[in-house]
């Protein structure tokens, strides 16, 4: 069965310091149509051979302030292989999932600012995008985060227009 490996690697930048562990499933579920995890299924027969050509190559970067280990919420530690210095800022996606909405590290949100500009889709889960409006790159724009933080969101950025749509 042919894959489609002539296509160059979808980039996917994942923020990865104190973040929420189940906004990252996203991750999961789009990994699972990369070509790496498309080509086991031929394991399973001819039912899930439609997966394999349209599935991709996939790099994901997981970035956070140091190469030691982070820490997602609730407790669980994993390693990044990127700082914010030093992650690439011209990703296919960037995922930012939900922390709390004070305290992100400068560096975060000097690496926002540049990356969002040369991202192709960039997606905050939860309250992640209260950390996109802390680098200032949703100023002046619609945005939405978790219902039970809109209020806050609204009182913190006032300049984003903060809507409660799905």
């Amino acid at each position: 069965m042919s894959t489609n490996n002539t296509q160059p690697p979808l980039r996917v930048g994942v923020m990865f310091e104190d973040v929420q562990y189940a906004d990252l499933a996203c991750v999961d579920i789009l990994g699972n149509l990369s070509t790496k995890i498309a080509s086991g299924f031929s394991s399973f027969g001819a039912a899930f051979d439609h997966f394999i050509p349209q599935s991709r190559p996939m790099e994901f970067l997981y970035v956070s302030s140091t190469l030691d280990p982070a820490c997602m919420i609730p407790g669980i530690r994993a390693l990044p292989t990127h700082t914010y210095d030093t992650a690439p800022r011209n990703l296919d996606l960037l995922v930012i999932g939900g922390t709390s909405p004070k305290g992100h590290p400068e560096s975060s949100l000097k690496y926002l600012r540049e990356a969002v500009r040369e991202t192709r889709v960039v997606i905050g889960v939860c309250t992640g995008g209260l950390w996109l409006a802390a680098a200032g790159v949703l100023e002046d724009k619609k945005a939405t985060t978790n219902r039970i933080a809109l209020r806050v969101a609204r009182e913190m950025y006032p300049s984003v227009e903060w809507v409660d749509q799905r």
